[in-house]
């Protein structure tokens, strides 16, 4: 009998400290999925009505301000929550592939002087892949001379819109996005951007199986020089 009783008591304890774990784990599961709750309604971004769009097929938000060393100028990307353009039809469509370079699809240039802005491009049909302001220092912000950009506005491929398996079309413009020009179109990659001491832009970049190398002079962005890079043994 005594047997009985101790089994019995053990039973009960081990009874007891199952519900008590059982509880426990219900009450952690319920404490993590209302965090996350609260966490994901936290970080949820207000959609901005900053692009025509009509069909509401796209949630719009600015991306992070940055300032133009030597100048009273900010940008800020547009972004978008979908990746690629259509190319038929001017809107955008969710990536089928692993392309995050960007979401942006435009910026826009603000004086934090004046309060005056512009947009650089007058649409939303483009993808820009790179944003980068030009200075003297290549680890500096400070006294930038130009911006640079490299954007998806064509559907090279023909697969009906515009990612990262098209190729790019690499521009520049002045601090505040004015003068938008586009200098190389149908490239590949750009594998360095850099002044030089006369003043001028140096841009070396990948033209399918090729390398180019090439100067910009920055007054009115014309070409100066471009060549091909000479393969191992040509004199």
């Amino acid at each position: 009998m005594k047997s009985d009783r101790f089994f019995k008591w053990v039973w009960n304890i081990n009874g007891l400290v199952l519900l008590l774990g059982l509880i426990i784990g219900i009450l952690s599961i319920s404490y993590l999925i209302v965090s996350n709750i609260f966490t994901s309604n936290s970080n949820i971004q207000p959609t901005l009505n900053l692009a025509q769009d009509e069909s509401a097929e796209e949630k719009w938000s600015l991306g992070y301000p940055r300032d133009i060393g030597g100048s009273s100028f900010y940008y800020i990307p547009l972004e978008s929550e979908k990746t690629t353009v259509d190319s038929r039809r001017g809107v955008a469509n969710f990536s089928s592939g692993g392309y995050k370079p960007t979401r942006s699809k435009n910026v826009i240039f603000i004086d934090s002087n004046t309060n005056k802005s512009k947009w650089l491009f007058n649409s939303v049909n483009q993808l820009i892949t790179s944003i980068k302001p030009i200075s003297e220092s290549t680890y500096s912000n400070s006294d930038v001379k130009t911006i640079s950009y490299e954007v998806i506005n064509s559907d090279t491929n023909n697969d009906g819109k515009f990612d990262s398996k098209d190729k790019s079309t690499f521009a520049l413009s002045q601090v505040n996005g004015s003068q938008y020009k586009e200098i190389i179109e149908g490239y590949s990659s750009i594998v360095e951007l850099k002044l030089n001491d006369d003043g001028n832009l140096f841009v070396v970049f990948i033209d399918n199986d090729e390398v180019y190398s090439m100067l910009i002079n920055l007054n009115g962005y014309k070409v100066i020089d471009k060549k091909s890079l000479p393969k191992v043994g040509d004199s």
